[in-house]
């Protein structure tokens, strides 16, 4: 009989759901993994005959599955969570509250961490970040294990103007956001071998011009990766580029040559049906934010842009961590939207998993539990109310589970979430450091905070 291998670590679970093209599923199943890679999958009884483990992860009572993968977030905004929500809709835009350029780079650390850790809690393994202070988001996505693709928040229209609806352009303003979106992926690109990636982000076509939209495309050329923005998301944006440049959003990223397979934009709500076949056909992907856009009383045209070409993957976009609260509301929005039953829960699972991991270049390492790709993966409390009755797994972690059911998260082979708790910061110290810095910025805007 052969000896048993030696591998780093092996995961048992009562039912595993590896996404994988062929939905495969195993009941008592077990991972093993050597390093950060995924070494065997199989029955568990299988694999502890065939692997010595350093270490063993008990599922008994747990299903397994891989990390969710959030494609569009901005964690130093959890400042404005719980008031934006009925004052406005986008943050940049909204008077009275915390602005991004109040804030400091520690107050961007501060509120990066708090949201990193709601969103490994929530069991989001792989995040796309950007906001002011990059460097900032990304220390915050090191130090506590995650999987991120960050950059900073690129834009020239002045934001105290902006908040008032008016449009200011500043030369310096654009030089210093690209100064500060350059040095991160001098500084951070690469990092934690190659978990920490970096990227472009100009804002949004209204918040750019077309000058410093042009040097983006420049510099995201030379340095590969993807183009992350907001697009069509508000109708202010879209009158906005309208009488600047006479063409709808979608129509100036296509004619700057940004309008390709290598974008990810938010929202895409307020698109014509040209604008939707232009989006289609360029294989763009909608990072789409259910819950923001309908907190907002707006439903974006997920299915028509489906149909045209256009990828679609899920992030939450500030207002929650939880995807899988996400995928709930993709479902939801898009049946009112479309007066049927237009979407499943298997879908949108892979809206949150292996299309979002397509979508920013890392479908060969994440998205799927498969042998050869990266050890990130959750477990989730199948004991919890929520969970239950399982029939084949997928319906009832969609329609009725939450990311409080997520027990423990494991990114590149490393526990970073176990019982719900950080195992690499501390959990309570990040919220109550987060909570000083809102009640400091929050008093500026003239509102006392009880926390």
């Amino acid at each position: 009989m052969q000896e048993p291998t030696p591998c780093d670590l092996l995961v048992t679970g009562d039912l595993i759901l590896t996404l994988d093209p062929n939905s495969r599923t195993l009941t008592s199943g077990a991972i093993a993994v050597s390093g950060r890679t995924i070494v065997d999958i199989g029955p568990a009884e299988t694999l502890r005959a065939r692997w010595t483990p350093s270490k063993t992860i008990d599922g008994k009572g747990r299903i397994v599955m891989p990390g969710l993968v959030n494609v569009h977030n901005h964690t130093p905004l959890m400042i404005t969570r719980g008031m934006i929500e009925d004052i406005g809709f986008a943050p940049m835009y909204t008077p009275g509250i915390p602005q991004g350029h109040w804030l400091t780079e520690d107050d961007a650390y501060a509120l990066s961490s708090l949201g990193m850790y709601e969103l490994l809690r929530a069991g989001c393994t792989t995040v796309v970040d950007f906001y002011r202070y990059p460097s900032a988001c990304a220390r915050a996505a090191s130090e506590l294990g995650l999987r991120a693709v960050i950059a900073g928040r690129v834009h020239d229209a002045e934001p105290g103007a902006l908040a008032t609806g008016k449009y200011d352009y500043s030369r310096a303003i654009g030089e210093a956001s690209l100064k500060e979106n350059a040095e991160l992926i001098e500084r951070w690109n690469g990092h934690d071998e190659g978990r920490i990636r970096c990227d472009w982000a100009p804002h949004a076509p209204d918040t750019c011009s077309d000058d410093l939209l042009r040097e983006v495309k420049k510099l995201a050329d030379a340095h590969g990766g993807n183009i992350h923005t907001h697009l069509s998301q508000l109708p202010l944006e879209v009158e906005a580029v309208k009488a600047r440049t006479g063409l709808t959003p979608p129509q100036l990223l296509d004619k700057l040559g940004l309008l390709n397979d290598r974008l990810i934009a938010a929202h895409c709500i307020h698109m014509d049906r040209a604008d939707i076949e232009l989006c289609g056909k360029s294989h763009m992907t909608v990072a789409h934010a259910p819950i923001g856009n309908a907190k907002g009383g707006r439903i974006a045209p997920i299915m028509e842009l489906k149909e045209a070409g256009a990828r679609i993957a899920l992030c939450t976009d500030t207002f929650s961590g939880d995807l899988i609260e996400a995928m709930r509301w993709a479902i939801s929005m898009q049946r009112i939207n479309r007066q049927g039953n237009v979407l499943d829960a298997r879908t949108v699972l892979d809206w949150g998993t292996r299309e979002g991991a397509e979508a920013i270049g890392m479908g060969d390492r994440v998205g799927s539990l498969e042998v050869g790709k990266r050890a990130d993966m959750i477990l989730l409390d199948n004991r919890s109310p929520s969970l239950a009755p399982l029939v084949d797994g997928y319906g009832v972690l969609v329609h009725s589970a939450s990311g409080h059911d997520v027990d423990t998260a494991i990114v590149d082979g490393r526990v970073v979430l176990s019982g719900g708790r950080l195992t690499m910061a501390d959990g309570d110290a990040i919220v109550a450091e987060a909570q000083k810095v809102a009640s400091t910025l929050w008093g500026r805007a003239g509102r006392q905070t009880i926390g």
